[in-house]
């Protein structure tokens, strides 16, 4: 498989446009897949400086229904005419944040977006072909991010704390291992690698994604012992871990102290070849 980062919040040159947000674009067998298109039109930019033709992709996927994931979807379906976008049914709904200065955001799709007729919809898990799946429904609570608790969803008019349903992760077969590729990890990226590996029956060699670590935390000496935990705990599987985004650089930078090479840094513009 060969992954291109579309868009992150860092970039690897002053050639690649960086956004608070994610895009990946995969080439996976004879598939062309787009998993996040970011919060807006810019990873288009980026494509095309690293020769990716996006009305070439033959599906995508939106990892969760936020928009620095999905807030390019219209400037995708625009430049794309002919790929469906898989997502969960409850990614649709509003999500809002609970800023630490007291100020409530709406972080969902686009209203212009929801109810788009290439939109599929699934609720749990469910396979694209053979060898490429996607699964939701985490459960677990290890090493999970506090910033979480500033989520929310709406029910009925009133929001809620955020279980993230709509969150969902991508599985894809390759020489009898396999490759996850998370989006924000809300649910944990440990259990999400947990269940991964259920299903997998633990054959997951790549994990590729955000871990949403990014102002978690209000004292630098949680959040160290934190990462270290986190570390420890991803080291006990053999896995490659590819992180990005929500992570954060200062949490990327203790993860990394604590797991080597086991542990590297996606920016926009970067390119990686699994074997």
């Amino acid at each position: 498989m060969e992954l291109l980062t579309l868009m992150e919040n860092t970039a690897l040159s002053p050639a690649f446009v960086c956004h608070h947000g994610l895009s990946f674009y995969l080439e996976w067998k004879n598939r062309k897949i787009l998993f996040d298109m970011g919060p807006d039109g810019d990873f288009i930019k980026n494509a095309k400086a690293l020769g990716v033709d996006l009305k070439a992709v033959d599906l995508a996927v939106l990892s969760h229904g936020h928009y620095d994931h999905g807030g390019g979807l219209k400037a995708f379906l625009e430049e794309n005419e002919k790929a469906s976008v898989h997502i969960q049914k409850k990614a649709e709904e509003n999500y809002y944040a609970h800023d630490p200065d007291g100020k409530i955001r709406y972080i969902g799709l686009p209203d212009g977006i929801k109810g788009c007729a290439r939109f599929v919809s699934h609720k749990g898990d469910y396979t694209l072909e053979e060898g490429l799946s996607v699964f939701s429904g985490v459960t677990g609570r290890a090493c999970y991010s506090p910033s979480n608790d500033r989520l929310y969803t709406e029910i009925h008019g009133r929001q809620i704390p955020d279980l993230f349903m709509h969150e969902q992760n991508l599985l894809l077969e390759e020489d009898g291992y396999f490759i996850l590729i998370a989006g924000c990890a809300h649910n944990g990226i440990v259990n999400i690698l947990k269940r991964g590996q259920e299903l997998t029956k633990g054959r997951i060699r790549y994990v590729i994604g955000g871990f949403h670590l990014k102002n978690a935390f209000d004292d630098v000496d949680k959040q160290r012992e934190f990462c270290r935990k986190l570390a420890e705990t991803l080291k006990e599987w053999n896995c490659q871990y590819y992180t990005c985004h929500c992570t954060g650089e200062e949490s990327y930078e203790y993860l990394k102290e604590f797991m080597g090479e086991q542990i590297q840094y996606l920016a926009a513009g970067s390119r990686l070849v699994t074997r």
